[in-house]
């Protein structure tokens, strides 16, 4: 995976962190095992600012759409889609706002139900 597809995976799963609305210490948790095994330890990897990339989520510099453009394989499309579904149900549940945000994902990952 390159460092594009990375950064549009790693994305995708910071916004289905933000999906719900709250914070939760389990989702955190969760966005830094996917970097951490995405990129290797510590969660980055040359060319992967994650600081920028949560500041490009929070400030909407980057949509589900355009990263899902990045993705341009279907193993990459449903790792990304996997990971952020993993993030949603970190912490026990999903909520409507994470499963709108997850149909939101599938349909820009071109993914069947």
């Amino acid at each position: 995976m390159n460092v594009e597809q990375q950064r549009a995976t790693l994305a995708i799963a910071l916004m289905a962190a933000f999906a719900d609305g709250g914070k939760d210490g389990r989702e955190r948790d969760a966005l830094e095992r996917i970097a951490g095994r995405l990129t290797g330890e510590g969660g980055s990897a040359a060319g992967l600012d994650m600081q920028a990339l949560y500041q490009d989520v929070i400030f909407r510099r980057v949509t589900v759409e355009t990263a899902a453009a990045a993705l341009d394989d279907a193993g990459s499309r449903r790792l990304a889609y996997e990971m952020a579904v993993g993030v949603a149900n970190a912490d026990g549940a999903q909520n409507d706002r994470e499963r709108a945000f997850l149909a939101q994902v599938r349909t820009a990952l071109q993914l069947a139900d």
